[in-house]
């Protein structure tokens, strides 16, 4: 997640809905007093490989620090941390002045459930030798690996200002580019992170079964009726050239 004091937004990243690359475009305009949570190994390489800066700010301050925290300190040299990647609006809030809170501008990215677990299914399998089946996986994964409700949402309220979708993200951040009163446009990595684990292109309703779409209906209820996705039928599947 990230939060940018001069273009006053707060960007709370979401599960497998390109939330990686947009962090990256989106860390272009950040600065030393911004806070940029960690990314993977693979992924900081490629911000800092296109000149943009990394994690900062996102540890908590000593005084934070609990007996358990001050503990882990210790014996595991493990810092404690105000913000992570992925975190729940929630924490987010009860971290931030109310003032950045109320005044800042809330982005977050969300994407076709069914597709999306889909997505999730090849990220979380993708180094097993013998993977279990896609529809063995939907139904005994923890409900947070498909969906990312908590993440944009407090009180079982959306909370985000601007929600950016996944099947037309570039015109998205065209208009998000205009909104923060950018002179150019933000402009996701040629390399898009994680885009070469899915292997099967086909529309979700060739690849899931019916017991794995009744999953996600219930697992997903909130932003499928929320945001208007489909429960079922082709109109729920908008295929985007770059989906991962």
């Amino acid at each position: 997640m990230l939060i940018s004091h001069r273009h006053r937004f707060i960007f709370l990243k979401t599960q497998k809905t390109a939330g990686t690359a947009i962090e990256i475009a989106l860390r272009s305009l950040l600065e030393r007093n911004d806070v940029i949570t960690p990314i993977s190994h693979e992924d900081e390489r490629l911000s800092r490989k296109l000149g943009y800066p990394g994690p900062r700010n996102y540890r908590a301050p000593i005084h934070q620090y609990s007996l358990a925290d001050l503990a882990r300190l210790i014996g595991r040299a493990k810092l404690k941390k105000r913000f992570y990647n992925h975190i729940p609006a929630a924490l987010v809030k009860a971290q931030l002045p109310e003032a950045v809170w109320n005044g800042y501008l809330k982005i977050s990215v969300e994407r076709n459930p069914f597709d999306k677990a889909i997505s999730s299914y090849y990220w979380r399998t993708r180094k097993q030798k013998q993977p279990i089946s896609i529809s063995n996986y939907i139904q005994t994964c923890p409900a947070s690996e498909i969906s990312n409700w908590p993440i944009y949402s407090i009180n079982d309220t959306i909370i985000t200002d601007v929600m950016l979708r996944f099947e037309h993200l570039r015109n998205d951040l065209i208009d998000l580019a205009e909104r923060l009163g950018l002179n150019r446009p933000l402009l996701l990595p040629e390399q898009r992170p994680k885009g070469q684990h899915r292997q099967d292109k086909r529309p979700w309703q060739e690849v899931l079964d019916e017991p794995s779409q009744e999953r996600i209906r219930l697992v997903c209820a909130r932003e499928i009726q929320a945001l208007g996705y489909a429960p079922a039928g082709p109109a729920a599947a908008t295929p985007d050239p770059d989906r991962p």
